[in-house]
């Protein structure tokens, strides 16, 4: 799709600016670079010569077809990670170089060549270097599909094919990059005449169509820049340019302040090949450019890896094709139309700074509008794609991703800004690094280095992710590397950074814990430094009702209770802890909402903590000393005996807080001391006489459902002579009655009988009841046991 040009402006200003113009003043900043070259060798005798045939002469005598095949093997392809040999796919042998070697004076001519090819491909020639890598063999027929050579060897650029003089036809080469392409013919090579070469970078995509007549032999090198440490960017444009692109680059940023500005670059490098020293042609211009506006203007720049994904509706035809008897597997491609966009994401990956270290940050974020492309970011190519057909109930979705190498900018002061904007979880590894170098940085730098971890840390809590649990079940047990950053926070000794942190908790995180960082944090600022935000932690957060709005989280009962037992009780800490136990008891003791169905009026109510919680709660209570709060609590357990049990919550609070109370009051207060009579009293009236099995078929008949067909489940069960019954009914109301039966838990078990119409539903009485009382009975015996002695036989 052809794309107007940018019409030129007369005066450029803040407001005017746009990456249309800063990429077509970085495109006339840099000379443009060639991305294949070719040409022909001096005459120089290869002397080539093959371990197991001695010297071969050039061109090919006839009888040394097969013997010289005969050393080779059937050269594979890369796919991914695999190796594979196909020859649909390339068909070709090849020949390692241990195998054979080569005369002095046609290295001399490659390494000669190599530096014209240095030259014109825009790489330092006194860097670059001609590794051997294979020899290869093409007989009539053989080929190779378009692919791009992997890098085979650190460094490596690029790729060098030498054509050997010996008689063929066909077996030409074609090199594409960016929507260009070069077809080498070499002729003279063809003719048997001279050596050809041809070199390209190796992300261009390439191919060898088949040889149609004789033998193409060749020779492949890997052309691999040596390392340059320190290198500094050439100042490759005037500097009256420079200094406008410069101003242009401050005058964009002053309307984005702290978004990344991206210069894509025209060559794909690999995660590997990503460095300043390996950079390509126009890259390496493009990177001194940039490198040197980012000095000028105080930014940083970084090398990173750009994805595109783009998710759209595309339609293929198949909605109209549903109904029609064609073969889903037509064989032709049909033509696609592209719908609504469903997704955009655009990231960066991999990075690195200029010196070519490692960065422990990962997807940042870039807006569309940042990139500065000569290709227009809506016309890049993508690099893979997937399209959902039509499936009946889904599909027709065209996922697209792009990749793209690239330069990135910020400004220094937006530097931890930008890198928190990828998530906590990805920027976390940086702020755990940064801070572990904290005890060992010299004190004249102490400061800075404390302070730009304060920066980042802000920043990470500015973008704290939500993260909920179900219902009261804690997530204590989820392994994140977000359960480190409460620690890491509390060892910068930033007040403002942990209340925002707290504060950012209330609002949407209900798994992180916290306690020692509230106890560390108000041991050194003051256990009234944080009350807002702890009675906030408590209170019911504004999105509430998106979870249970009537939970109260262990995490908060797990530093509530460590800030109410906290041994220094001071009467500002004293103060602070009933407030906020007073807070949660509210909370607890609240009505639940009824329902108004009759289905849920025989729901037992959800309780509002665990029974870990509620003796965190009490031992709380009892620290802090909140002696009205206390009664009260012990009363709204009692009251909810369907939701506060025995087993999972009275017992075992009891068992947990009454040593604990001995331990640290030294005496039993009377609201547990009466709490513990009452569930003594009445676990022993439950195990006063173990329950009888039933003398005849009468069972429980006390149903929530009064329709006709429960009422002759009703009368079945009140029935003392029957033990089978039979209810006949459609295939819905069985299902309702059968419904009836598990929500009631009735004695009976059911059958389908299939005869007559409607079919019925075969009824037959348990004993189920009975055997629930028996382990009911049982289970009340074994916690009369485990209660703790009332107080008077242990000294209260």
């Amino acid at each position: 799709m052809s794309k107007s040009k940018p019409k030129p402006k007369p005066k450029l200003t803040a407001d005017e600016l746009s990456i249309d113009w800063l990429a077509a003043a970085i495109g006339s900043a840099t000379r443009s670079a060639k991305f294949s070259v070719s040409g022909c060798l001096p005459t120089v005798d290869p002397q080539l010569e093959i371990e197991g045939l001695g010297r071969i002469d050039l061109p090919l005598k006839r009888t040394m077809k097969k013997p010289l095949l005969a050393c080779c093997r059937v050269a594979p392809f890369g796919q991914g990670t695999r190796t594979l040999v196909d020859e649909t796919v390339r068909k070709t042998f090849e020949l390692d170089p241990r195998k054979f070697r080569l005369g002095d004076d046609w290295n001399a001519a490659i390494t000669a060549a190599t530096c014209t090819i240095a030259q014109q491909l825009g790489l330092p020639a006194e860097r670059l270097e001609a590794r051997l890598y294979k020899l290869l063999v093409y007989e009539k027929g053989g080929f190779f599909r378009a692919h791009r050579d992997s890098e085979k060897q650190d460094g490596m650029v690029a790729s060098l094919i030498v054509v050997l003089p010996n008689p063929f036809e066909g077996g030409c080469l074609a090199v594409r990059h960016s929507g260009s392409k070069r077809q080498f013919d070499f002729k003279e090579a063809a003719a048997g005449q001279a050596s050809c070469f041809a070199a390209f970078y190796a992300d261009c995509e390439h191919q060898v169509e088949p040889v149609s007549h004789g033998i193409r032999m060749a020779l492949a090198y890997n052309l691999v820049l040596q390392p340059q440490r320190d290198r500094a960017p050439a100042d490759v444009s005037p500097a009256a340019h420079n200094d406008q692109l410069a101003e242009s680059l401050r005058a964009w940023v002053a309307l984005h302040p702290g978004r990344p500005l991206v210069f894509a670059l025209e060559h794909h490098y690999t995660e590997r090949g990503l460095s300043l020293d390996l950079l390509k042609g126009a890259d390496r211009q493009l990177a001194d450019l940039v490198v040197a506006m980012a000095e000028k203007t105080d930014f940083l720049p970084h090398l990173a890896q750009v994805t595109r994904h783009l998710s759209q509706f595309a339609d293929d035809g198949g909605l109209d094709r549903a109904y029609s008897r064609r073969s889903w597997r037509e064989p032709a491609k049909r033509e696609i139309s592209i719908g609504e966009t469903y997704e955009d994401e655009l990231y960066g990956t991999n990075w690195s700074d200029i010196r070519g270290r490692k960065q422990l940050w990962n997807n940042i974020k870039f807006h569309s509008s940042s990139i500065v492309s000569t290709v227009p970011i809506d016309d890049w190519k993508p690099t893979s794609e997937e399209f959902e057909g039509y499936t009946g109930n889904e599909g027709n979705t065209l996922d697209r991703w792009y990749h793209r190498s690239a330069i990135v900018v910020w400004q220094r002061d937006q530097h931890y800004d930008v890198v928190a904007s990828a998530g906590a979880e990805d920027s976390l590894p940086l702020l755990l690094s940064m801070t572990k170098k904290l005890a060992k940085t010299p004190q004249k730098r102490l400061a800075a280095a404390r302070q730009d971890c304060v920066r980042f840390a802000r920043a990470i809590v500015s973008r704290w992710p939500q993260r909920h649990i179900n219902h009261w079940r804690s997530a204590a047990g989820e392994q994140s590397p977000l359960n480190e950053f409460p620690d890491q926070l509390l060892l910068l000794h930033d007040r403002e950074a942990i209340a925002a942190f707290l504060t950012k908790l209330a609002e949407q995180d209900q798994t992180t814990r916290i306690n020692s960082l509230v106890l560390g944090a108000c041991a050194e600022f003051g256990w009234n430094a944080f009350a807002p935000e702890l009675k906030q932690l408590l209170a019911l957060s504004p999105d509430a009702t998106r979870y249970r709005q009537d939970t109260i989280l262990p995490r908060d009962l797990e530093w509530l209770c460590g800030f109410c037992c906290e041994s220094k009780a001071t009467a500002e800490k004293v103060a602070v802890a009933r407030e906020l136990c007073e807070i949660v008891v509210q909370r607890f003791c609240e009505p639940q909402a009824e329902s108004s169905s009759h289905a849920s009026s025989r729901r037992r109510p959800e309780p509002r903590l665990t029974g870990a919680g509620l003796s965190l709660l009490l031992k709380a209570l009892l620290a802090s000393d909140s002696r009205q709060q206390l009664p009260r609590l012990v009363q709204c357990v009692q009251q909810l005996p369907a939701a506060y049990n025995l087993d999972d919550y009275q017992v075992p609070c009891l068992i947990a807080i009454i040593p604990w109370a001995k331990k640290r009051l030294g005496s039993i207060p009377p609201a547990i001391a009466d709490w513990l009579a009452a569930v003594r009293k009445q676990l022993i009236a439950a195990t006063v006489q173990h329950p009888l099995p039933p003398t005849d078929w009468a069972r429980p008949a006390d149903l929530d459902c009064t329709c006709g067909y429960c009422a002759q489940l009703k009368a079945f069960l009140a029935d003392a002579t029957q033990s089978v019954g039979r209810i006949a009914a459609r295939e819905d109301l069985r299902s309702h009655v059968i419904q009836t039966i598990g929500r009631n838990q009735c004695d009976v078990s059911h059958q389908l009988e299939r005869r007559g119409s409607p079919f019925s539903l075969v009824l037959t009485k348990t004993d189920g009841s009975f055997q629930r009382a028996v382990k009911r009975f049982e289970t009340d015996l074994k916690l009369l046991r485990e209660l703790p002695s009332p107080p008077a036989t242990i000294g209260q």
